[in-house]
Order: C-alpha cells, then structure tokens, then sequence
C-alpha cells in the first residue's frame, strides 16, 4: 500500500464524535469523491473512492446520519491495476443529503459561517479529515514533504484553505487542470495536519524518516567538512614541501635558522602530517609556531624566486 493508502485507512478507524462532526466529514467527502446524477427525472448521489476503509466510512456516515444503507459495487481499474468502490444513494435520500452537505442550494459552494455543521473547531478537523480521505494525498516523505487536496470546485477550495487557515496551518492553493489543489509542503504543518485527523501512526514514520534524514545531513556535512579540511591539509603540505625544496636547492638548509630548518625537516620527513601532529612531533613548539615557521618558509621562497627572477 502507499503511504497515503496506509494513512487513510488508519483515519477511518477514528471514532465518531457526534452529528455536527460526522455531517462536516460527510459534507467534504462528497464534495471532493461524490457526484450527482440525474437520470428520467431520479435524483442519485455517488461516492467513489480507491479505499475500501474510506467506502466503508461513508456507507456508516450515511447510515449514522440519514438511517440509509447506500448500495455498494466494486469494479477493477485496468489502468491502475487497481479497485474502485462506488456506493449509490438512492433517489429517496439523495437530494437530502445534497442539500444538507451543501453540494447544491443557493450557498451550496460556501463554507463557513453559514454551515451549521462548521462552526465549532472539532467540526473544521471533521471537514478536513474528510476531505483528505476523498480528495487527498500525501507523498512518500522519504522521497519529499507534500501533502495535497483535489477539489473540483474553486469555491470548496477556497473554503477549505479558509478552514485550513482557522486551524492556523498555513497552505496554499493553485488550478491543477480543470481541479484546484490545496498543499503543503512542510514537513511541521503536515505532521500538525495528520495529528488533528488522526494519522498518529502515520506521524511516527514520518518522525522516524525526519530524523534519519537530519542524521544523514549531518553525517554529510562532516564528512564534507572532514574532506574539505583534509584537502586543505594536503595542498598546504604540498605548497610548504615545493617552498622548503625550492630553498634547499638554491640556497641550503643549513643557511636557515636552527628553528627553522628542524621545522623544514620535520615537514619533508612527515608530509602528510597536520600541524597538530608535527607539533606533537617536535614537542617544544606549538601549533601557531609550526604554522608561523612554515608561513617564514614559503615567505623565503618567494623572495628567493624573486631576487632569481
């Protein structure tokens, strides 16, 4: 199953908390999986869905609610390799639960103050989960952090970013097509955004996938820095070897300073060495001390290069 597949069936095991909650969910359900039909003058409603635990949740919101047991079919998608579950409310019940779902009516596309069945905050996350669990999706958060909503209406779209915001999680909207999409794509507001609906197992694997992915990133970013400093370490040394070989050929080591020459010797005898360990070498002198002698040694070098031409 995909992680979306896995989240929503895990969603459909919340208990129902009451009839302004279960009316809100079923509202957002038909809006974003339903569609009317109208056929020799019968008034019929659809609810399609991929998840058989979602199919099984509508057909007991609508049972809860309206006392109505939809009728249910399954047909295999052979482009998807998948099955699609189709539950039917008849013409008896159909233009009820239309009307109270605010799927027609002259405010039918508006949410908010006007619904009933919205205007507690318990209400808001019934109509969320029920829109993710028809129209929703969230991507794998091993490959990236995006959860969104496809709504086939602007007007739910923008209803359902209004509720979003009144829940204080940030999203944004664009038209996908002839759809509008609702997303996110942080991490912290999708993990806030499933904890309200009740993915908490969801929440888990991400949280475990966020913290493998912080740890990668950190081991990266010192192994970066470990290699940057190692190829600093090397070019240094192959610059300070060229400077101190350059002085013995034209001018001698023995001309330099006592200090100077034991720090020439000891970085031609130990090339690959830091200056933390060729200071351990020699004992007496300090990191800042080799570092300043071997800074003398390229200065030397330069100037004989200079005063040869």
């Amino acid at each position: 199953m995909s992680f979306s597949s896995t989240a929503k069936s895990e969603i459909c095991r919340a208990e129902f908390t009451g009839e302004c909650c279960e009316m809100a969910e079923l509202s957002a359900l038909i809006h974003t999986a339903g569609s009317i039909n109208i056929s020799g003058g019968a008034f019929t409603l659809k609810i399609e869905t991929e998840n058989a635990a979602v199919a099984r949740r509508v057909f007991l919101l609508v049972k809860r609610l309206y006392g109505v047991h939809a009728s249910t079919e399954m047909h295999s998608n052979s482009l998807k390799h998948n099955h699609i579950y189709s539950l039917l409310i008849g013409e008896g019940s159909a233009r009820m639960v239309a009307l109270d779902t605010r799927l027609i009516g002259e405010d039918g596309l508006s949410f908010g103050a006007q619904a009933s069945f919205l205007k507690n905050r318990c209400c808001m996350i019934s109509f969320v989960r029920g829109a993710f669990l028809g129209g929703g999706s969230i991507t794998n958060p091993e490959k990236r952090y995006h959860m969104e909503f496809v709504c086939g209406q602007n007007e739910f779209a923008q209803g359902l970013l209004n509720i979003l915001e009144q829940l204080d999680i940030q999203a944004k909207m664009i038209p996908r097509g002839e759809d509008f999409v609702v997303y996110l794509k942080e991490g912290d507001p999708i993990v806030t955004l499933l904890t309200m609906i009740g993915a908490y197992t969801s929440i888990l694997n991400i949280e475990n996938i966020r913290i493998m992915k912080s740890v990668r990133n950190t081991v990266n970013r010192k192994v970066n820095c470990e290699t940057g400093n190692l190829s600093k370490t090397i070019n240094a040394s192959l610059r300070q070897q060229a400077s101190i070989e350059y002085i013995r050929t034209h001018m001698g080591l023995e001309k330099l300073p006592y200090r100077l020459r034991e720090v020439a010797e000891a970085r031609l005898n130990n090339p690959e060495a830091t200056l933390e360990e060729l200071a351990a070498i020699m004992c007496a002198v300090s990191k800042s001390g080799i570092n300043h002698k071997l800074r003398r040694l390229d200065s030397i070098a330069d100037q004989l290069k200079i005063t040869r031409g």
